[in-house]
């Protein structure tokens, strides 16, 4: 749909609102070229509208934000808002698998195989039941998968943020979650320094990280999807 065009009830779509309704329809992160795509906004007039709607929400008395982190955009809750949410949101979690969401939430993007070598075969049906609860999103990667956490992983255990880099935060202070099989910080560091998280959409790393709002640097403060596949 183009810029200002009509519905077939003959109804103008304000462009601004439809970006904003693409936002919120994709749960996840999306780019410019994304939103482009998907209402036929070209790019340049996406990307002044999201900076009007991220002006619109910080003057808004709202629970809700949009935010940049590298290059894409979320529609999400504020910070302040997910752990009062968290408990309407949070899902009925098996004990059995906490261990496998931390590892999950600690390591991701990570691969299956990688969780299948870090804490054996159990993994699959672990990933299963998280996936079914819409805990965890994941995508075909040659034999095996590729998994990252959902927003609803945030919102559910009331962590503070929904960047990988707070979640991370969040496993390091609170391990599995309560968990009763006594884990230790060890069991989620692969190393002394944490790996830095790839660059998107193939950029190379000598381009530097981009900057966020808040300075933080891209992959460090990019958001956790909402949505599973």
């Amino acid at each position: 749909m183009a810029d200002g065009e009509e519905e077939k009830g003959g109804t103008e779509l304000n462009p601004m609102l439809l970006v904003e309704a693409a936002l919120f329809s994709a749960a996840r992160p999306v780019s410019e070229e994304e939103l482009s795509g998907s209402t036929g906004i070209e790019k340049g007039l996406v990307k002044l509208y999201v900076k009007k709607l991220m002006n619109r929400y910080r003057r808004m008395d709202s629970s809700l934000e949009v935010i940049k982190a590298g290059r894409k955009y979320s529609l999400q809750l504020r910070r302040e808002y997910v752990k009062g949410v968290s408990k309407l949101a949070a899902p009925e979690v098996p004990q059995k698998v906490l261990k496998t969401a931390a590892l999950i939430a600690y390591h991701q993007p990570v691969k299956q195989s990688e969780l299948v070598d870090m804490y054996g075969a159990k993994v699959y049906d672990h990933v299963k039941e998280l996936h079914d609860l819409g805990l965890i999103r994941t995508r075909r990667d040659g034999s095996t998968k590729v998994i990252t956490t959902t927003q609803r992983f945030a919102e559910s255990f009331g962590i503070d943020g929904v960047t990988k880099k707070r979640i991370r935060q969040f496993i390091r202070k609170h391990a599995l979650f309560g968990s009763k099989e006594g884990a230790t910080l060890m069991d989620f560091e692969t190393s002394d320094e944490e790996e830095p998280d790839p660059p998107e959409d193939g950029r190379d790393e000598e381009e530097g990280p981009e900057e966020s709002p808040e300075g933080d640097p891209e992959g460090e403060d990019d958001p956790v999807s909402r949505d599973d596949t």
